[in-house]
């Protein structure tokens, strides 16, 4: 059974029900029980930093800048990189194909590290995102830069993952919530710097710089790590070969995530864009993408190898309801963090540049969040208020983005755009926290990984749904509000391709086309609102109307 420290949770009686819900099992195929990397926890009483702390410090933050620096860089500027390609229709593969390995893969970060340890996977993921970067930066085509993106995301799967367990092995857990705040404000820092010049590269030296500038990086965080970051004490040992690690390591149920993902995603691009949603190839891909989901669930609870997300750690009125409040709130924060440059640079016809500067304002928010959580967390526990409180922020700032109107007044944009991020900031480290205080040590780095993935379907979801209601917004409306005008269906396709087309249509149709695409994104920043009530509401779930009674 795990153990707790009740002010890790607002109610001792939850901490009853997780404890009854969160038994250990490790035991192998042939029932001998086997240690895992990192399954002896840091002593809490004086406790001293290892050797080489700060430059373990230094080399796993490096990622967890990049990882922030990637995300918002791309947000900035993936609608002048798509345009460039005439893929605006498309734009989201620039983001999913990114999230589709990231999110199949990171999971197994974590397995995989308790096997062969975290200097490895350290590696692994550093070179291969380092790759991926490179290949972006010379790709010149649409389908080879998805392809490098996915590559990256290979890598970037392991970014914060790996910074986290590692963290997670060095440092007690109730001294690790500043660690967590630091690393969340080096992750806030990346994706400021990201979204602040993000456009500026791609408006002068070019958009593919963006990716270029973040390979020195990687091999200042490759340097490091390999002097300094070593593999734990224990570890399973004794394999021997190829076979023995696919027996060992649940790699058919990451393949079955990564195809189920990919299906489904196709599905998603297709309907309302390239076909009708009622098209056999649209349904198929989407109930093809439900099935290989059961086959999945299905590989987890019968895969005699480590799975890749146990199902034990699903189980439980606790752990439901924080990881529904986990998956939506990746919903959300994604699809608003996709959503906004379009809006900047397609309703308010900013430049690159005046986009991304803009974005820095949400991405401040964020470390802003993380700092206000590490210190609660630190000092009074209070997790599942932390969660309910970072829901609350980003269900009222995704409210006050869908109520902005086509014309607004100027600080709006600005202010308006602050505290859904400040929520993502608040809420993020609380469900990472919950999850680990409901586990023994030894499965830190699973349950970390385990986090990260469903958050990271909820990013691929977010970033595919709400691209979809924009493409078929489009669709439907631009014939009609476009009437008669010479070779309109030219015109219509090319405003879906390319967002810097609307810069060169006359201003009468300009405007009726950006007036569609302000539905558009309206529809869309609604259904995210949506997506973060549905977080709220799990988190004010978690304990139950009977556990609130038992405790008065």
């Amino acid at each position: 059974m795990s153990t707790f420290n009740e002010n890790q949770f607002d109610d001792p009686e939850a901490n009853r029900e997780l404890s009854q819900s969160s038994g250990v099992d490790h035991d192998s195929d042939d029932g001998e029980r086997q240690p895992l990397i990192g399954s002896i926890p840091p002593k809490e009483e004086g406790w001293i930093a290892p050797r080489h702390f700060v430059w373990i410090e230094l080399a796993i933050m490096s990622n967890v800048f990049l990882y922030g620096f990637d995300g918002t860089i791309t947000a900035s500027t993936y609608a002048v990189i798509s345009s460039e390609f005439d893929a605006t229709n498309t734009a989201s593969w620039l983001t999913t194909s990114y999230l589709i390995t990231s999110t199949a893969f990171q999971p197994l970060y974590g397995r995989v590290s308790d096997i062969f340890g975290r200097r490895i996977c350290f590696f692994i993921s550093t070179i291969t995102f380092a790759l991926g970067c490179l290949g972006c930066g010379v790709a010149n085509d649409i389908v080879l830069l998805n392809c490098t993106r996915a590559l990256a995301g290979f890598g970037g799967g392991g970014l914060m993952t790996m910074a986290t367990i590692v963290n997670s092995d060095m440092i007690p857990f109730r001294r690790r919530g500043m660690y967590q705040a630091m690393q969340n404000g080096i992750f806030g820092f990346g994706a400021i710097c990201g979204a602040s010049f993000g456009g500026s590269i791609a408006d002068t030296i070019g958009w593919r710089w963006c990716f270029l500038l973040q390979v020195p990086v990687s091999v200042i965080a490759l340097f490091f790590g390999y002097i300094v970051i070593k593999n734990q004490r224990d570890n399973l040992g004794g394999i021997s070969n190829l076979k023995e690690t696919w027996r060992i390591v649940d790699f058919s149920g990451s393949l079955l995530l990564v195809v189920a993902i990919s299906i489904q995603l196709v599905g998603l691009s297709l309907g309302g864009n390239e076909l009708p949603w009622s098209s056999l190839w649209v349904i198929m891909s989407l109930v093809g993408s439900v099935l290989l989901f059961g086959l999945f669930l299905r590989v987890e609870a019968k895969t005699t190898a480590i799975p890749v997300i146990p199902l034990r750690m699903l189980k439980g009125r606790l752990p439901i309801f924080i990881q529904l409040a986990n998956v939506c709130a990746g919903i959300s924060a994604y699809a608003y963090l996709f959503l906004l440059p379009l809006f900047f640079q397609i309703v308010l016809l900013d430049s690159a540049t005046t986009a991304g500067a803009r974005l820095a304002i949400p991405s401040l928010a964020t470390p802003i969040g993380g700092l206000i959580a590490g210190i609660v967390m630190s000092r009074w526990g209070k997790l599942i208020t932390l969660i309910r409180i970072g829901a609350i922020f980003m269900v009222l700032g995704n409210a006050l983005v869908t109520s902005l109107n086509f014309v607004d007044a100027n600080w709006k944009y600005y202010v308006y755009i602050f505290p859904a991020n400040l929520g993502q900031g608040i809420i993020y480290p609380g469900i990472l926290f919950t999850s680990l205080a409901t586990f023994e040590h030894a499965d830190h780095a699973v349950s970390s990984s385990t986090v990260y993935l469903i958050r990271s379907l909820g990013t691929v979801w977010g970033v595919s749904v709400t691209s979809a209601i924009v493409q078929t917004t489009l669709t439907i409306r631009l014939p009609s509000v476009l009437g008669d005008i010479p070779d309109k269906w030219r015109v219509i396709d090319s405003i879906r391709h390319s967002a810097e087309t609307l810069r060169d249509l006359p201003l009468d149709i300009q405007l009726k086309a950006r007036m569609v695409y302000y539905d558009g994104l309206r529809y869309s920043f609604a259904a995210s609102t949506g997506f973060a009530l549905i977080a709220f509401c799990a988190a004010m779930c978690a304990n139950g109307r009977g556990l609130r009674k038992t405790t008065g």
